[in-house]
């Protein structure tokens, strides 16, 4: 066999089986249901508006230009349409092209920082693919899952090859780019500190620290002027208040601790992803031997001098941001300087360690990423996607090591995996005693009674792979990422039996949809709209945010009869201009009017949804009886009426 067709088949044998499995076992829960609220919604809702509107250069949602996000994504969901026509089908199989890439990208780079350790490079994507947040997080049609495909090639452009010692810097600065276009200003923080802590493990890097600097910042300037040759045009095109916010606001309100009107700005205390960190990196947190690994491989003795005071210091401050969390809630400066208290000194203490370049660059990334992203105010656990690559390419190193140096541990099978199997033996146990209990014991929890009928088939489930993880031996490892990919996807069909019809928005988004069509106005009473019945319904006319309450915003002026929708209207101003129109209403129990006078009532999450007539509720409103509707009341889902006897 030629030398490059035996490297294509080597290549290929390596994706074997952690991509096929991982691709079915993706693809499956992808489509059990339809795109997620909100998240999966609102994205498809900016691409349909974009597409069906024909702007192409500014992301709109509900009509207005959407500053929150730049472009990209919705490119490349536009490009499948073209293709195909407009559908959800293609957005998903992006998701899980993503998640592939994703997986393929993680095993090179492993491969790159750990040469001399093969069994990293394998291991990295079976570790990856276990972790049962990222694997439902990738479900959903966000941003996130291609900014970790650009982050991981961006590193990986940095790192030596076995022919090539310097960076790839064009390349390195296109990724930026792409990842700029993808999710913007926080893609930088991602790849930055691996970059400028470059000489601590890359040798090459060392010996060339003015070309290491100046090509790489030279490959900063060409990923910013990439997204600056579409933010620019795009500033111009959408407006005074778009520019202002796409260049200053929406960024700035996410670093700094303030609320700023309809921005996105999720504040949260410094110690939210340490607190978060062992869901985040689930079922690897319940690995004992990768947990004893970790900190055998990052602190070998004999110490350097200094080492033990160092770490005393980081461990009162974890124990001080503990107590903080806690309940004694400290200052947010307070907690921040103790976060900086414990991260700091770990990071120094680890960086005079003798590690080897990789476990040093894995240090010099993750440590500096999980202090900037604790301290800037806008938290959300997605954010620090990217790193769990860097976690389990920690983790497999670790074990690695573990096997090398201290063999009686690393077969020891007290650090086996099995908390992980008594937890799913228990979670068993449970959904085993569900039918039994919830019907008379928690017959208004409206998750275990969705649940409930189904919970025994997906027991079964869980006593098997709690008996995978009991056995000993060699595959320790792809035992424990099969049975946390697994598990995580069997939980995912049992939400999808036993909770989905309360998510499912497309009964609701037809009847809009027709009705938009017709060219009934339709307005969003009480809650903020965020795009969820655009993209199944197929609206071209945005929905009015309507005020509670009368009067609780400046009206609009008495002049205007031009019929337009006007955002802050009271439900009455609304009825009186849109006498045709709809509003979209919700409540925690739908009102017992609401079955003899509403056009469509379905469950939303915890509360429910209704349509209704404007003029019927507004009158309902101000305690006059409307006229008889012409049609019954809607009730969807079908079989969860029929199924169901409801007080009206």
């Amino acid at each position: 066999m030629p030398n490059s067709a035996y490297i294509r088949s080597e290549h290929l044998r390596a994706l074997w089986p952690w991509l096929p499995l991982w691709s079915a076992m993706a693809l499956l829960a992808i489509f059990s249901h339809g795109p997620m609220p909100m998240f999966s919604t609102r994205t498809l809702a900016v691409a349909w508006e974009m597409w069906a509107h024909g702007h192409w250069l500014v992301p709109h949602i509900n009509g207005e230009p959407y500053s929150e996000k730049v472009p990209l994504l919705f490119w490349m969901i536009h490009a499948g349409w073209a293709v195909f026509g407009v559908n959800d089908v293609w957005p998903r199989v992006l998701e899980v092209i993503f998640g592939g890439a994703q997986l393929v990208l993680a095993s090179v780079l492993a491969s790159r920082l750990f040469p001399t350790r093969p069994w990293v490079a394998k291991a990295t994507p079976w570790l990856l693919m276990a972790f049962a947040y990222a694997f439902l997080f990738g479900l959903q049609i966000m941003y996130e899952v291609l900014l970790v495909v650009w982050v991981l090639a961006a590193l990986l452009c940095l790192t030596p090859t076995t022919t090539r010692a310097e960076p790839r810097w064009w390349l390195f600065g296109l990724m930026i780019g792409l990842g700029l276009l993808t999710k913007g200003p926080v893609m930088a923080v991602h790849v930055l500190f691996p970059f400028l802590l470059g000489p601590l493990w890359n040798p090459w890097a060392r010996e060339n620290r003015a070309r290491w600097y100046g090509f790489g910042l030279l490959g900063l300037l060409l990923g910013f002027a990439i997204l600056l040759a579409w933010a620019i045009p795009a500033g111009e095109a959408g407006g005074e208040a778009y520019r202002q916010r796409l260049f200053f606001t929406q960024t700035a309100g996410r670093v700094v601790d303030r609320q700023t009107h309809d921005l996105q700005n999720h504040a949260r205390p410094a110690w939210y992803y340490l607190i978060f960190l062992p869901v985040i990196v689930f079922p690897l947190s319940g690995w004992l031997r990768g947990i004893v690994a970790v900190p055998m491989t990052l602190f070998r003795r004999p110490w350097p001098a200094g080492t033990g005071a160092t770490l005393i210091v980081a461990g009162a401050a974890l124990a001080l941001l503990l107590v903080s969390a806690a309940g004694a809630h400290f200052n947010a400066h307070v907690d921040q300087l103790l976060l900086v208290l414990v991260l700091v000194p770990l990071f120094v203490a680890l960086v005079r360690q003798p590690l080897e370049p990789g476990l040093t660059f894995l240090v010099a990334w993750l440590l500096p990423a999980l202090l900037t992203f604790s301290l800037i105010s806008g938290k959300q656990l997605y954010y620090v996607l990217p790193e769990l690559a860097g976690v389990t390419m920690l983790v497999a190193a670790a074990v690695a090591d573990l096997r090398e140096r201290h063999k009686g541990l690393a077969a020891n099978y007290a650090l086996g995996t099995w908390p992980l199997s008594l937890g799913a033996f228990l979670l068993a146990i449970v959904l085993f005693a569900m039918p039994s209990v919830v019907p008379t014991r928690f017959p208004d929890n409206i998750w275990l009674t969705g649940m409930a009928p189904f919970s025994r088939f997906f027991g079964v489930i869980f006593v098997v792979l709690g008996a995978l993880l009991l056995l000993r031996g060699r595959g320790e490892m792809r035992r424990l990422a099969f049975a946390g990919l697994i598990g995580t996807a069997a939980l995912n069909a049992l939400f999808t039996l036993g909770l989905w019809y309360r998510y499912d928005l497309t009964p609701a988004s037809t009847f809009l949809g027709q009705a938009d069509a017709a060219g009934h106005p339709i307005a969003n009473l009480g809650n903020e709209y965020n795009g969820q019945y655009h993209f199944a319904g197929r609206l071209m006319h945005p929905i009015a945010r309507l005020n509670e309450l009368p009067g609780a915003a400046p009206q609009a002026d008495e002049d205007d009869d031009s019929g337009a929708i006007h955002d802050g209207d009271s439900l009455d101003d609304f009825a009186k201009r849109h006498p045709d129109g709809l509003v979209v209403s919700y409540a925690k129990h739908p009102p017992a009017n609401a079955f003899r006078f509403a056009r469509l009532i379905q469950p939303s999450r915890t509360s429910w949804m209704m349509i209704w007539d404007a003029t019927t509720l507004n009158a309902l409103h101000n305690d006059r009886l409307p006229p008889e509707p012409k049609q019954p009341t809607l009730l969807y889902p079908q079989d969860y009426w029929r199924t169901r006897t409801a007080v009206r």
